[in-house]
């Protein structure tokens, strides 16, 4: 009878009572979006100082890798990430999602004391075995993740 009263409150076949409105943040910090568009900016200034002949197969070869670049960078700018009562989904180059429906593992993976520059990792893998990263700065995400994640592995009996 108990089983069938939590299985009511939440669809999932863990004990995990999604957040009532979604949640959402940056994927990556000030520190580490800072660092990529400065990369970014001395390696055009590098470039440009080795005068290449932009006509050239060489300077569109050149041209063509510092724009993927700053594709990635652009990214890096505007990825956020999300957790709803649905799903774990972040904006990227491509639409990164998993439904919490078919999560069989997630770990959150930081560096304690680094966590400024280098973003924490959700680990997630599905019921069919593929495995996705996430990439989380917020501390709000990051303390439902661990709750989440919590909540899977008592589920398993890992805990």
């Amino acid at each position: 009878m108990q089983a069938s009263a939590q299985n009511s409150l939440s669809p999932l076949p863990y004990l995990y009572q999604p957040p009532a409105q979604a949640l959402s943040g940056q994927a990556f910090g000030p520190v580490f979006k800072l660092l990529a568009w400065a990369i970014l900016m001395a390696l055009l200034a590098w470039i440009w100082r080795l005068g290449f002949d932009w006509q050239s197969t060489h300077g569109a070869w050149v041209a063509v890798a510092w724009a993927m670049l700053a594709f990635i960078v652009w990214h890096i700018q505007r990825s956020r990430i999300t957790l709803d009562a649905q799903a774990i989904e972040q904006s990227w180059m491509w639409r990164r999602r998993i439904t919490l429906q078919e999560l069989a593992f997630i770990k959150v993976m930081r560096i304690r004391g680094l966590e400024f520059l280098v973003a924490p990792r959700i680990y997630a893998r599905n019921l069919g075995g593929t495995f996705t990263f996430f990439y989380c700065h917020d501390r709000a995400l990051l303390d439902e993740f661990t709750r989440l994640a919590d909540a899977l592995h008592r589920h398993q009996g890992l805990d």
